[in-house]
């Protein structure tokens, strides 16, 4: 396998489930050369995207997580899939969890079934079930950060994020999707350095949680920095995007009066949709910012003044697609922790050569 290589299975007659398993399979085997670091018995960790109960694609797409599970299963793994959603449907203090369940959003999502060997990981105990990780790479973190003990205990570690936008940091992708390992104490420290933040505060009002902003304005850095804690067990990054989110996110609705849903994501129909990864996170990454690009662009003009009039304060969105991709404070800070570097190749499969150049610009553009 070739390093920083993103490997891109377009899916071009229908989204059928035979079709996307298929494409899955193809990306999934050719990405991790036929699991050439997989030995039976290991332990690995599918990270699925499951910041709310909103179906795919505000989540990870069910057959991502069922067909590797399958996949990894048979060739003698144990696979167990774990996140802790957001503190907009968990909240967890010292005290216990003050409210909601992931495993009940992984079921309600339809991501999966309580049959599967799910982990929420706040069920774990909030000494018990975390542990303190700091590194020469994590400066934006004085005091370090707190995650869930399965880094430490598992052998490997699977990024499945959802292609989206995202009201707070422009977007949530693969670097973002690993918010969810992070002990509540550390995500209401990274969260009061962003914008919006007194929703955050509201969400855990009943809790011991305090939020405290450093003034040091790194938000996105912080984010990114959380993955340097996973970097010497994550295999793979991989999207299933058959559908996005290009305005708002990461939920399907950011304002919710009563039963009434405002302030909706733009959903849309990717045409051919892709299944697309990488061994290396910032390639991937890279790669999924090309293709939100693309489908920003051609998003109705109103779509894009609807989102711009309510999240006008907020330079992460406003300026997403304006910012060259290897500039994005995202990919930059990554490449400067070295996390990665951008794609060296891309090989598609089943994408037309006119949606291959264009992407490409992107990737190009300095």
């Amino acid at each position: 396998m070739v390093d920083k290589t993103v490997f891109v299975e377009g899916i071009t007659t229908d989204h059928s489930i035979n079709n996307l398993k298929s494409s899955i399979t193809a990306t999934f085997l050719k990405s991790t050369d036929n699991l050439d670091w997989l030995s039976s018995g290991d332990t690995v960790l599918l990270k699925p995207a499951l910041n709310s109960y909103d179906p795919y694609p505000s989540t990870t797409h069910p057959l991502a997580v069922h067909v590797i599970s399958k996949i990894l299963s048979k060739e003698g793994a144990e696979v167990l899939i774990g996140d802790q959603s957001g503190l907009g449907h968990v909240v967890h203090d010292p005290s216990g969890i003050v409210r909601g369940n992931t495993c009940d959003n992984y079921v309600k999502s339809g991501m999966g079934t309580i049959e599967d060997n799910f982990i929420n990981f706040e069920s774990e105990g909030w000494k018990e079930g975390f542990i303190h990780y700091q590194s020469d790479h994590t400066l934006s973190w004085p005091n370090g950060y707190y995650i869930t003990k399965w880094i430490e205990q598992v052998d490997h570690i699977i990024n499945l994020p959802r292609l989206s936008t995202h009201s707070q940091a422009g977007e949530t992708l693969g670097f973002k999707n690993m918010v969810g390992i992070l002990r509540d104490d550390s995500r209401m420290e990274f969260h009061a350095n962003g914008p919006f933040n007194y929703f955050i505060k509201n969400e855990v009002r009943g809790s011991t949680l305090k939020s405290v902003d450093d003034g040091s304005g790194t938000f996105i850095e912080k984010i990114v920095e959380i993955n340097d804690s996973i970097k010497e067990k994550l295999r793979l990054t991989l999207f299933v995007a058959t559908k996005a989110q290009a305005t708002f996110g990461p939920n399907q609705s950011e304002v919710k009066l009563g039963k009434f849903r405002i302030v909706k994501a733009n959903i849309v129909d990717l045409k051919p949709g892709m299944v697309f990864a990488s061994s290396d996170p910032v390639a991937a990454e890279s790669f999924a910012f090309a293709l939100l690009k693309e489908i920003i662009k051609n998003l109705p003009f109103l779509s894009k003044i609807y989102q711009n009039l309510i999240l006008f304060s907020n330079d992460n969105v406003t300026k997403f697609d304006k910012i060259p991709i290897r500039k994005q404070p995202f990919i930059r800070h990554a490449i400067d922790i070295g996390l990665g570097e951008m794609s060296s190749q891309i090989l598609y499969n089943n994408v037309p050569d006119t949606l291959q150049h264009r992407l490409k610009k992107y990737l190009d553009e300095n």
